[in-house]
Parts: structure tokens; sequence; C-alpha cells
């Protein structure tokens, strides 16, 4: 009977406990709730008033807090700019709010608060510090053998890059000797899978040149020279099997004598697959049917970039080598939707060399593949200076990463490392650039913030 009397109260003491415990997590997520709304809601009738901003100056997701007036406290109603890159809203209680700082507004960043139709700018600027690191993923140096597998144990010379949707990193492998003169061995196609660590042969002893992946169905595609009209694709539905595809030439017009294209870009304005030869020709390519026009026709001469502008739509713009006549050493570009009245060199000095700042006289030295990321910055392996380069937004040049005239491997930031021959690039959905290290017979990693 003693023990039975011990027990019941035990039993109400535990089952007590419980509901008090219960008690307390609905007075917390309550209060919890309570807190969303402190603040005032925003009055369109009212002005939005601005006070100060701290910390003054960071990197890329700073936290930085805004203070003022009628900020509202709905975050998905408040647009902020660091000069014309949008930036992240965390919350507002109406006259504070936190907001991240996006990727590579520039330099110095004025900063301003859009609310409805209402729109401020702060009088103090952000002062934005850029942080570029180097890494090496895959290669060790070795020119002359490939090794697939691990990527710590894998061997190549990588040529040229891309990357698709899924972050998936597809590279073109051919030897080459010390001043870069291509042999006709190692020449492979492979895709990185950097959550695996494995290098995967897709295809192997082709000449495969600067590939594009769509934007829509993940589809690689990349010319080679066996044809006038040969390319292959890569479908991830097909798990990248090799597809061999071959142009359909109209009857009549303008067609290359030669198969000599060097690279491949898809235009997600108008869905087409677009290439130049080397005789000059511009064509575009059907992606079902394969039928080809040719659009516009520039002098001879090697190009091994082609990439469009998010920003800037059905722009195409093309590097050109020092074999490129009036557009040696020099970036161009062509409105595909008016290409006879468009196309324009749009850098300096035909003779080669470095030069940053405007664009209309920039210098590059035999500027390989490019890319432009989702934000309109166009990336450049500028090979004959051993760097990568950027065309801002707003048009202006400048060095990401390496020497210029220097040759090395380095990783590292930006005041130690070194390129060799960079020829190839690729960008993933988070901002990172893969680099094609031909002389360095690597692949490396660019992370810039």
């Amino acid at each position: 009977m003693n023990n039975r009397k011990l027990v019941k109260p035990c039993i109400s003491f535990n089952i007590w406990i419980s509901l008090l415990v219960c008690l307390f997590s609905i007075i917390s997520c309550e209060e919890r709730n309570e807190n969303k709304k402190i603040g005032e809601e925003y009055d369109p009738q009212k002005p939005i008033e601005l006070g100060t901003f701290y910390p003054d100056s960071g990197k890329y997701q700073e936290k930085v807090m805004l203070t003022g007036q009628n900020f509202g406290t709905d975050p998905e109603q408040i647009r902020v700019y660091f000069n014309n890159r949008k930036a992240a809203v965390v919350g507002s209680t109406g006259n504070r709010m936190y907001v991240l700082a996006p990727r590579l507004p520039g330099d110095t960043c004025t900063i301003s608060v859009a609310i409805g139709n209402d729109s401020v700018v702060y009088d103090r600027q952000f002062r934005y510090f850029t942080s570029v690191t180097v890494t090496t993923i895959a290669g060790n140096g070795n020119h002359d053998d490939y090794q697939d597998g691990d990527l710590t144990q894998s061997v190549l010379q990588p040529v040229f890059i891309c990357v698709d949707k899924e972050d998936n990193i597809f590279v073109m492998t051919r030897s080459s000797g010390p001043d870069g003169t291509w042999a006709s061995k190692n020449m492979h196609v492979a895709r990185i899978d950097e959550k695996t660590n494995e290098l995967i042969t897709i295809v192997r002893d082709l000449t495969a040149n600067v590939p594009a992946a769509d934007p829509e169905t993940g589809i690689i595609t990349f010319p080679t020279e066996t044809t006038v009209g040969s390319f292959v694709a890569l479908d991830p539905k097909e798990m990248w099997a090799p597809r061999f595809r071959e142009m359909k030439w109209p009857a009549e017009g303008d067609r290359p004598d030669q198969g000599y294209k060097h690279s491949m870009v898809v235009n997600p304005s108008d869905g087409y697959i677009y290439t130049r030869y080397f005789h000059g020709h511009i064509v575009k390519i059907n992606p079902k049917t394969y039928e080809v026009e040719t659009i516009y026709k520039t002098q001879q001469g090697d190009s091994y970039g082609l990439t469009f502008n998010p920003v800037k739509p059905n722009i195409l713009y093309m590097s050109f080598v020092g074999n490129a006549g009036v557009n040696a050493h020099s970036i161009c570009s062509i409105d595909v939707t008016d290409p006879e009245h468009t196309f324009k060199k749009l850098t300096g000095s035909t003779s080669g060399g470095h030069r940053d700042g405007a664009l209309e006289t920039a210098q590059f030295r035999d500027p390989d593949q490019i890319f432009s990321d989702a934000d309109g910055n166009i990336y450049v392996a500028d090979r004959g200076n051993h760097c990568i380069r950027r065309i801002t937004p707003d048009n202006m040049v400048e060095t990401v990463l390496g020497m210029p005239g220097t040759a090395g491997w380095k990783d590292g930031g930006k005041e130690e490392a070194l390129f060799n021959r960079p020829r190839g690039l690729g960008i993933s959905k988070d901002g990172s650039i893969y680099v094609a290290d031909n002389g360095n017979a690597r692949v490396r990693k660019l992370s810039i913030n």
C-alpha cells in the first residue's frame, strides 16, 4: 500500500511538469510571433527618411545595418542597392534594417533604398573590398600523360572548359609542348565532379574545341574539325554519351571551305547555337534540325571565345588572337538580330599588350575563351599575358588574378597567384570561375567575393 501511495504522486508530478513545458512553449511561440510584428508598417503617404549605416566598409555578404524612418517591416517590399547590385534584405523594424552586401558591386558604393514608388540615397558611401583566391582542383603539371579517377591523382592538360546549370565541369584536354604548340595526343573530353572528387572520361581521342552549355536543357555542344559541319552533343538525359552531329547547309550562300571552327555558344534569347570559323563565317545552328544560316563574315583568323551577355540580350562577344588581322588581340561584338550593321571592335591596339582601364583603350594579348556571368561581367582567359581579366558592365577592364607577362604556378590571393597560358574558363552558379591553366597542366578554381 505504501508503494502505491508513493507512485501516484510521482505520476501526477510528471504530468504537471509536462503541462508546464507545453505552456512555456506556447508562450514562447506567441512572444516570437509578437516580436515579428514589432515596428511600424510602411506608409506610402510619408517619405522614406535615411539616417546612417554601419559598418562603412566590408566584403561580400557583409551584414550592414541601415537606419532611418518609414522602412516598413516587410523585407519583400524593400529594395536596397549597392550601386546597381541588389542586396538581400534580412529584416526590418521600420527604422532599422539589416542587409547583406552583394557580390562585386564596385569598389565605392552608393547605397539606395526603394519602397513602392519612393527611392532615396544615402549621402555616405560604402567601401567594398574584393577577396580573390585561386586553388588547384585537378592536374599535377604533367604535360605528357592523362589519368582520370580521383582528382587528387588526376593528370591532364586542359585546353577549354565549361560549366553546366548543375555545376558539372566539362574539360577538353590536349597535350602541348613548352611553347604551347599542340600535339595530337591525350585529346579527350572529361567531366569533373567535385562532389565525388572524380575526373570522368566521356570520350577519348577526339579533337574537341571550346564547349557550350545550354542554360535550359543542359546539353553540351562543342565543335570539331573533321568536316565543315561537324560537332558533338552531350545530353545529360543520356549520361552525356557523345552524339556526332552534322550541320545542314542551304543549297546557296557563302559556306566555309574547311571545318576550322574553334568555339560554340548558346544564345539564351533565341536558343540557337552560334559558332565562328577561321575563315570568318559566323553562323547560327538550329539545335533541333541542325539547319545553318551564315549571319556575318569577318576577316579570317582564330577566335577561341564566344559569349552572350545576359544583361545585353542578343549581343555576341568574341575574342580574337594575334592572327586575326584588323581584329588581332581584340574583343569584338555583334548584335545577332542586326548583324549586317553592328559588328565592331571594342578594344584598343591590335599589336597585343596589357592595359587595364576603359574598354576602348584596354589591351589584351591572345585572349582565348571568354564567358559572361549572370551580372554581365565578362571574364577573359588572357593567354599571352598569363592573366585572368574582367570586363565590367560599365565597360572597364581589370586584371583579376595573375601577374602580367609573368608565367608561373602559384595558388593563393591576388598578390601571389600565377598562371601559365590560361586558355579556357567557365563559371558556376555561385560565381566560382574554373580555369583551364594549359601551361601548368592544371584546372584551377577562382573564388571571387
